[in-house]
């Protein structure tokens, strides 16, 4: 059922340095036509906390609990778009192997050759302003999200994946 909104999904781990609460907080700061519906997948010691913030501040959010492998399908095939504004995990991967842009924190420089500016944006992380800008940046473009995502699919199958990393230690060696 689309209602023309946009679906902005996070999954992972629910502890203070995910930054959900940075999410909810951009989210909200949104022009309302531009304000997503955001998912957020996962469980832990900030749950609470953050039910309690969407709830004052973005009831447009939907919290759903830990999901693991096949269960999590569903929510990558409905999303537009991927935020982790916080450090680390493993479902960046995931939702570009789903063809899916992504919004990541500027961390450790781990991401730096899954995110690039065609398929994502690598926000300052603590920056709440920059995070509502590149939000608000990706929900005004579909068809430009709608690329971004391909590329996102495309860096995975292509780029990042087992076999190129067998053929660089082949080539090392």
């Amino acid at each position: 059922e689309y209602d023309g909104k946009a679906t902005v999904l996070f999954v992972g781990r629910l502890q203070s340095r995910k930054r959900v609460d940075l999410l909810l907080k951009a989210c909200a700061a949104l022009v309302a036509k531009y304000q997503p519906k955001l998912v957020i997948v996962g469980d832990g010691p900030a749950r609470k906390e953050f039910e309690i913030l969407a709830r004052n501040i973005y009831p447009n959010a939907e919290f759903v609990r830990s999901k693991h492998g096949v269960e999590l399908e569903p929510y990558f095939a409905k999303a537009d778009l991927f935020a982790l504004p916080g450090t680390g995990g493993l479902a960046i991967q995931q939702a570009m192997a789903h063809g899916i842009p992504v919004i990541v924190a500027h961390g450790d420089g781990t991401q730096d050759d899954l995110v690039r500016s065609e398929n994502g944006w690598q926000v300052t992380p603590d920056d709440l302003p920059g995070l509502t800008q590149v939000l608000q940046e990706a929900l005004s473009d579909p068809k430009k999200l709608w690329s971004m995502g391909r590329a996102s699919y495309r860096i995975v199958a292509e780029e990042i994946n087992v076999e190129s990393m067998v053929r660089v230690f082949v080539r090392a060696l």
